[in-house]
């Protein structure tokens, strides 16, 4: 039976489940959209509980004075990334699931992490709301599980009679516990995801992770290279041998030690139709010998010979490719024409600098920097304060958690490792459901805090209308950004 049979089969059992309850258990059953909200009084018990120490006074306190805060520096965020995504080419704009972070529908999110951390996300983040209402004595109706298929979440429900008659500061305070709550529990996995990072340490070689090489595989370590031993990435990438010549390489695979052969050098991994190498004929999976006469011995001489001519220059470029040498002569793009022409507005480089027209790759692998990522996952601010976003954004890489073959880079029990990456997604899930909470927008938890600040009471008309202007800012920064990368 495939997975497209099992899914089939859980969604028409959930059908017919879904149809019952809300017709015959409408006492604990009520629809949520595709999903059924289950009543139930049993968590109003629990949350009385929790919600009598003292330190739910001080916690909701500071978040209703917080949020508003950290809102504005969201708004602010979205008004940078506005300018930015104007630079994002449409052949690279992301699909439009990568902006619901909802395991099953977003890519990037593994199921197993993340129907976990979405759960402990918008449960605590009900529950907070709970204990907010309870430590200002608002009735609570009832709790319950959101369910669709697997539990995906819970809800809490004040009494809202009750908290209508309450202060407009107290109404602020029960709606600004939830991203509170998100929040502080992003910040306490980041820290237990920093310290497990700590305990597992890189495997000794160059991992391979992607390749047009015979002779190596994803998921290779490159252990040594013409019976030079190879520690790390970097020191490969420094290597400079003889283009074209025949080497020695050992590599791990499969746990395995084993020894191979191949032709050393740059290799051609791709070709970019209707530029210089495209239009002389090179093939992908051609070694570029010499260009101008000058022996391409690395990735950094191929940089650097290519940047001594200049877009309609000519050159001379020999290659090797299935056992016969090849010359070509090319004359040279521009690299700002071609960066102009996918659509980047900063390209970078002068009008004059040379392209190609190639991507290239030492021994046509592209490696893993299994020290670079470790570095990352421990200290995410080591390379300045921008460097967070790339550590929120290595699920886009595919690198939380590393596919599977690239697991044998890292040296850590599978206990640790899967601790390292369920405290990654607990951290980013509540992270995201947290940011887009604190958003001043209606009907989000921000919205309401800005709908009950006290001195806006004053005069209702314009309470509304600033509350609907500073809502639909924001919502046409969010449409902004999801349109813009696709015109």
């Amino acid at each position: 039976m495939s997975w497209l049979d099992i899914i089939v089969i859980l969604i028409a059992i959930w059908i017919v489940i879904y149809v019952i309850a809300i017709r015959v258990g409408k006492k604990y059953f009520a629809p949520y959209g595709p999903a059924l909200l289950i009543k139930t009084q049993a968590g109003i018990r629990t949350i009385d509980k929790v919600s009598r120490t003292k330190f739910w006074d001080y916690f909701v306190s500071f978040f209703y004075y917080a949020v508003p805060v950290f809102g504005i520096l969201t708004v602010i965020l979205l008004i940078w990334e506005a300018f930015l995504i104007l630079s994002i080419p449409k052949s690279s704009a992301v699909p439009l699931s990568y902006a619901l972070a909802l395991p099953g529908i977003n890519p990037v999110i593994p199921i197993g992490y993340g129907v976990v951390g979405l759960i402990v996300a918008v449960a605590l983040h009900e529950i907070s709301h709970g204990i907010a209402a309870r430590r200002s004595d608002i009735p609570l109706r009832s709790t319950g599980i959101l369910w669709f298929i697997i539990p995906v979440g819970a809800f809490v429900e004040p009494d809202e009679e009750v908290m209508k008659q309450r202060e407009p500061k107290v109404r602020g305070k029960v709606f600004a516990a939830g991203p509170g709550m998100n929040l502080t529990l992003a910040a306490i996995f980041i820290v237990i995801a920093l310290l497990l990072a700590y305990s597992i340490v890189p495997a000794n070689g160059a991992p391979v992770q992607s390749s047009i090489n015979p002779a190596l595989r994803p998921g290779d370590i490159i252990q040594s290279v013409n019976n030079v031993s190879i520690e790390s990435v970097s020191a490969l990438m420094s290597m400079s041998l003889t283009p074209g010549s025949i080497v020695p390489i050992s590599v791990i695979r499969d746990g395995k030690l084993l020894h191979e052969t191949t032709i050393y050098g740059v290799y051609i991994v791709g070709v970019v139709g209707g530029y210089p190498a495209s239009d002389a004929g090179i093939e992908v999976g051609s070694i570029v010998l010499t260009i101008g006469g000058k022996s391409i011995t690395n990735l950094s001489t191929f940089e650097n010979v290519l940047s001594n001519y200049k877009a309609g220059q000519e050159v001379t470029i020999t290659s090797l490719y299935n056992s016969s040498y090849h010359s070509y002569n090319v004359t040279l793009a521009s690299k700002y024409n071609y960066l102009i022409s996918i659509g980047s507005s900063n390209p970078g480089v002068p009008r004059s600098y040379p392209f190609l027209g190639v991507q290239v790759d030492l021994l046509g692998i592209s490696p893993f920097d299994q020290n670079a990522y470790l570095n990352t996952i421990r200290n995410p601010l080591s390379s300045g304060v921008l460097a967070i976003f790339y550590y929120l954004g290595l699920p886009f890489y595919y690198e939380m958690p590393l596919p599977s073959v690239l697991q044998s880079s890292l040296i850590a029990s599978p206990i640790v490792l899967n601790l390292e990456y369920l405290s990654y997604w607990l951290f980013w899930l509540n992270f995201a459901l947290g940011l887009t909470n604190i958003l001043p927008l209606v009907p989000l938890d921000g919205g309401y805090v800005l709908l009950n600040i006290p001195f806006l009471q004053k005069n209702q008309k314009l309470r509304n209308s600033i509350v609907a202007f500073v809502g639909l800012a924001v919502l046409f920064l969010i449409v902004w950004q999801l349109v813009i990368p696709r015109i």
